[in-house]
């Protein structure tokens, strides 16, 4: 102890006052200060070839040959230090052996059979205490139980409500989970430990009351736990959708398992799609901040392939998604059915013309029989077949949007069927160009089905056709509207586009969002992985989250300086400042990281800028007082050009 820190620890007796010269272990706060001192003394070796808990020392070696350096470097740091260790409690060569209530072995870690036969002696437990001793046992377990919230919920069950000890009921559902828990601690796994810059795998899990997580490592062809965590949902997060449930679990793995998470990249393989949920642009709520605390992460999502360990089996067992409820049926008798693909969907289509207006019905089903219902009102002339076309255009664009691959259209317009279909043959150049239109997009889906059915099957669409034709405020709030101001046939002006030169500064958050590659560079690849959630990829090219505006166009180089000219001096160009132009560019939607010092740049060589901006007449530098000519006796030290020495020309 240090001499200074001495009187701090005097202590009367009846002998006189005494002080400790070496720190006791009875002090309140020497756990903590002994064990900054084993991780400075030692901090060169913990993690490679040692870990120490306060007096706690473990060497590890792979061989023979590491064991005798390793441990000689041990000892010369024990003789640096000056601490000297006891013999008797000293093994060396050792194989196998327990070290904080875990048993080592070459291959990882087991759990000690100690505790594992305390459960195996336990009979079932009758009282409240019992079953509470039965849970602390439970929980020095956890890290080799795998679902171990899920296995030990029926122990939780019999203390709800047991506020007295007389209320204790052990019940039949317990009696079964404790003989399945005892079955279960007889083959638990072997752990391991991770290898510094290993790639770690996570798999969830979900249940109707329990959530599950397991980290992973590769060894040997074959993935080997490291570490399993679960625990019970609250009343309000059973509730959850499934979806929702196992992004909860990744949560709280994440947490539970921080100091994994912050030094080895993380892969998460799940065949649910978790990373659309959080990183899609209307997240909100709880999701939005779970996708905002994984973001420190170095996390990666995967589809889960082929189990390699059959420790995991047990585990992999994620919930099947249930059958979505249907708000209204599917008309059954009404509606024509045939055997289709399971993935195809189905659009009911149908097309109103009057004198006044004219509109279109649809609605789009999808294969679980969730319908989508679509109203759309034409500003422009359109006969009855041109109405129909619309109608058929427009739901073949949504179901492409939708990302849809099958779909099989029903109309009640026979001339439209049958000449999409090729029975009847298009000869009005109107009705031409519809059915070219149709065919280009038909091009998009792998298979497409077209058929005539009557009106009397297809009363919805027709209903909603002549509903959209007069007045939309007859419909629900469920119905989408939209209103066309030209024909789907009308050429729209076509632009010269600005193309840019590969690669620019979108390519490798494109490249990562559409197929998850990343730059070799491990602090590129971070930064791209955090900034990826903040952009959306559509099929009009990237865009970025706003705070509080819409979606942001990205634009490369070329795009930009475009963007900056016709602002700055273009159409109604104000040659505004650089702070004024980058707000004017984010208002108009558009977004690239370097704008001010793009702005900055262009307005600088702007030639108006230059000849009529106001000229500044105060000088640059500072002024040189007359006194610093002076000597600093005050004589001048400037003469008169005039009178300069004479050199003599002679010499």
């Amino acid at each position: 102890m240090h001499p200074d820190d001495e009187d701090k620890t005097t202590f009367y007796t009846n002998d006189g006052i005494y002080c400790y010269r070496k720190m006791p272990f009875g002090l309140k706060n020497v756990g903590a200060t002994y064990q900054r001192l084993v991780d400075k003394a030692f901090g060169r070796q913990i993690g490679r070839n040692l870990e120490a808990y306060v007096d706690d020392v473990v060497i590890k070696s792979r061989n023979e040959e590491d064991m005798l350096v390793d441990i000689e470097e041990t000892f010369k740091t024990l003789l640096k230090i000056n601490i000297k260790l006891n013999p008797k409690k000293c093994s060396f060569g050792v194989e196998e052996g327990q070290f904080l209530g875990h048993v080592i072995t070459r291959e990882g870690f087991k759990a000690d059979p100690e505790k594992i036969k305390d459960i195996h002696s336990m009979k079932a437990p009758r009282t409240l205490k019992e079953i509470q001793s039965l849970n602390g046992k439970l929980a020095a377990l956890h890290r080799f139980l795998s679902k171990s919230a899920e296995r030990s919920l029926p122990f939780f069950k019999t203390l709800k409500g047991c506020l007295d000890k007389q209320n204790f009921k052990w019940t039949g559902e317990a009696e079964k989970a404790f003989s399945e828990l005892k079955e279960y601690l007889t083959h638990l796994p072997v752990m391991v430990a991770p290898i510094k810059g290993e790639v770690l795998q996570v798999y969830l899990a979900a249940s109707e009351e329990t959530i599950s997580a397991v980290l992973t490592a590769e060894r040997k062809g074959g993935q080997v736990p490291i570490y399993f965590v679960s625990r019970v949902l609250q009343s309000p997060e059973t509730r959850y959708p499934e979806i929702e449930k196992l992004a909860l679990a990744l949560i709280h793995a994440a947490r539970r398992l921080r100091r994994y998470f912050q030094a080895h990249p993380i892969q998460v393989l799940t065949d649910k799609p978790i990373k659309q949920v959080l990183t899609r642009p209307e997240v909100f709520g709880r999701l939005a901040k779970w996708a905002i605390k994984l973001r420190e992460h170095e996390i990666e999502f995967r589809p889960r392939n082929a189990i390699k360990g059959q420790v995991l089996a047990d585990f992999l067992a994620e919930t099947p998604s249930k059958e979505p409820t249907q708000k209204r049926k599917t008309p059954t008798k009404e509606v024509y059915e045939e055997p289709m693909e399971p993935e195809t969907w189905k659009l009911y289509t149908d097309g109103a013309s009057s004198a006044d207006a004219s509109g279109a019905g649809l609605i789009l089903t999808n294969p679980e029989g969730q319908e989508f219902t679509y109203a759309l009102r034409f500003n422009f002339k359109a006969t009855n077949n041109v109405s129909e076309y619309e109608a058929l255009l427009a739901g073949l664009q949504i179901a492409q949007k939708m990302k849809v691959k099958h779909i099989h259209a029903f109309v009640d317009s026979q001339i439209v069927a049958f000449q999409v279909d090729g029975t009847y043959e298009a000869k009005e150049p109107v009705m031409k160009k519809y059915l070219e239109k149709v065919r280009q997009i038909r091009q998009q889906f792998l298979s497409f089905q077209i058929q005539n059915i009557s009106r009397s099957k297809n009363k919805i669409a027709d209903a909603l056709s002549k509903l959209a034709s007069t007045s939309f405020a007859h419909l629900t709030k469920k119905v989408l509207v939209e209103t066309l101001e030209r024909s789907s046939i009308e050429e729209s002006p076509t632009v010269a586009p600005i193309e840019e030169d590969d690669p620019t500064w979108m390519t490798p958050i494109i490249d990562y969002l559409t197929n998850g590659t990343l730059p070799a560079d491990r602090d590129q690849a971070r930064k791209i992985r955090v900034k990826a959630p903040q952009y959306v990829l559509e099929e009009e090219g990237l865009y970025k989250k706003s705070y509080l505006g819409p979606l942001l166009r990205c634009v490369g180089p070329r795009q930009a300086k475009e963007v900056i000219r016709e602002i700055h001096y273009g159409a109604c160009g104000l040659h505004s400042g650089p702070r004024t132009v980058v707000a004017k560019i984010t208002r108009m939607g558009y977004y690239w990281p370097s704008m001010h010092r793009d702005a900055e740049e262009e307005i600088r060589i702007c030639d108006s800028c230059q000849i009529h901006s106001s000229v500044k007449k105060a000088p640059k530098n500072d002024l040189i007082p007359v006194t610093a000519g002076l000597s600093s006796n005050g004589e001048s030290i400037l003469w008169d050009h005039s009178q300069q020495p004479q050199v003599d020309s002679s010499s």
